[in-house]
């Protein structure tokens, strides 16, 4: 879920394409993540200087940037994301005034894909050919691209999987979905014996039938988390301010 970036790039650098940004009118990207959910919208350049920056910024985005006190930025010409922290926000306006502009060595979430947590337990049978069979619950669920489904499952410290193996999961939707199956293999397998759990990653695909029930319940997990960011928008507008 999180993306390792190794190039260096210089302050200059990063507001000098700004300053191209705001001459040619040009919209910036700015990506932020609510609950799993990418939150990620096109932005005006409304001023630059040397330590500040200002973005005319869409609701959901300042909702979202406000509680994570970060955004990270698209700009024309560097290849990579810049990380900087709000100052201040005017949420009539839309306006966001940000700082410390820099490339971040890790961004520590998913800028494209949702990465859902269900709101309550989800049991999940593992099981593979090998005879290994094992239950958990399961903790976070992506669909990536090429059909490619991504599921954590948390398991007692007792494993009968290692890496690469083939497996499957049967699980059944929450909120009395449907009963669904991935198979693939095992991405990451994470904790040591000793604990009381562990956590167990697949990647795999599923049948047609199942896949569209899985996107289905991740389109509407979705629609109701932006709900929800949508209604902190509402509060913040009003001056309410949010509980910590």
């Amino acid at each position: 879920m999180e993306t390792t970036i190794q190039t260096e790039q210089h302050s200059d650098s990063i507001l000098d394409n700004l300053w191209c940004h705001l001459r040619e009118q040009r919209p910036v990207t700015l990506y932020n993540n609510y609950k799993g959910v990418p939150v990620t919208y096109d932005a005006e350049v409304a001023m630059v200087s040397t330590e500040y920056v200002g973005f005319i910024a869409h609701p959901l985005q300042i909702a979202a940037i406000k509680l994570e006190r970060q955004t990270y930025i698209q700009i024309k010409g560097i290849p990579d994301p810049i990380r900087a922290n709000p100052i201040s926000i005017d949420y009539t306006n839309r306006v966001v005034m940000v700082e410390k502009l820099k490339r971040p060595h890790v961004i520590h979430y998913d800028l494209n894909h949702s990465w859902i947590t269900p709101d309550q337990p989800v049991t999940v049978e593992l099981d593979s050919d090998m005879g290994g069979t094992l239950d958990g619950t399961l903790a976070t669920l992506a669909a990536l691209e090429d059909n490619l489904l991504h599921v954590i499952v948390d398991v007692p410290a007792e494993v009968p999987f290692n890496r690469q193996d083939e497996i499957r999961l049967t699980f059944k939707l929450p909120e009395g979905g449907d009963l669904v199956q991935v198979a693939g293999v095992v991405y990451s397998l994470t904790g040591s014996q000793g604990e009381e759990s562990r956590r167990l990653e697949v990647e795999g695909r599923a049948a047609l039938q199942d896949e569209i029930a899985i996107l289905a319940y991740l389109a509407k997990q979705e629609d109701a988390l932006i709900s929800e960011l949508e209604a902190i928008y509402m509060q913040l507008r009003k001056g309410r301010g949010l509980e910590d």
